[in-house]
């Protein structure tokens, strides 16, 4: 379902892109897609990242030593 829902995004994005190529030329089109790719996947990807569990808190490299010695 979430590949169906990235695939789905990304055509939707490159769709809106031909429209502003032919609005506003090119350049521009090539700018609002990169842009709004770019916003698109950094948002999956910050996603991905957080922790199932919202009680877990992160340890840095200092405690993580400190815990696992």
């Amino acid at each position: 379902m979430k590949t169906i829902f990235y695939k789905f995004t990304i055509r939707t994005i490159l769709l809106i892109g031909i429209v502003v190529g032919i609005v506003k030329g090119q350049e521009a089109r090539q700018k609002w897609v990169s842009k709004k790719k770019t916003k698109y996947e950094t948002k999956r990807a910050s996603q991905k990242h957080l922790p199932a569990d919202e009680s877990l808190v992160m340890l840095d490299e200092i405690e993580m030593s400190t815990y696992h010695s």
